[in-house]
């Protein structure tokens, strides 16, 4: 459950990082204000811009787990999802982050979904 947490937590202040840069604030107050390197707030704000802060698959399946939201409200919200991704460069790292299928395996692997939820989220995007 603390890996839950501090990843829900990671999401959202990336979220948080790119509004504020958005929204005009110096990259330098941002890293004051959430304590990191101005240099981590760029690598943020650009990774963002590429990959997007909406809600994210991980993100709903995440806030099941941690019991904020039903399993019903989860299945609703995955298959009415708009942030069904390919899979794409990362413009920081250089790395390809999985796509919206990929993450649903993955979450699957790791014990936040069951077989029975997968398919139902997998033949919505079908």
């Amino acid at each position: 459950m603390a890996y839950v947490r501090a990843r829900l937590a990671e999401i959202e202040r990336t979220r948080r990082v790119y509004l504020a840069a958005e929204g005009g604030m110096p990259q330098r107050d941002i890293a004051r204000a959430v304590h990191l390197s101005q240099a981590s707030v760029h690598r943020l704000v650009a990774r963002a811009k590429v990959l997007g802060v909406g809600e994210s698959v991980e993100e709903i399946v995440l806030e099941r787990y941690a019991g904020k939201i039903s399993t019903e409200q989860m299945l609703a919200r995955l298959r009415a999802t708009e942030a069904w991704v390919p899979r794409r460069v990362d413009p920081v790292d250089g790395v390809l982050p999985g796509s919206s299928e990929e993450d649903v395996e993955a979450l699957l692997d790791g014990g936040f979904l069951t077989e029975s939820e997968v398919d139902q989220i997998l033949d919505a995007h079908g």
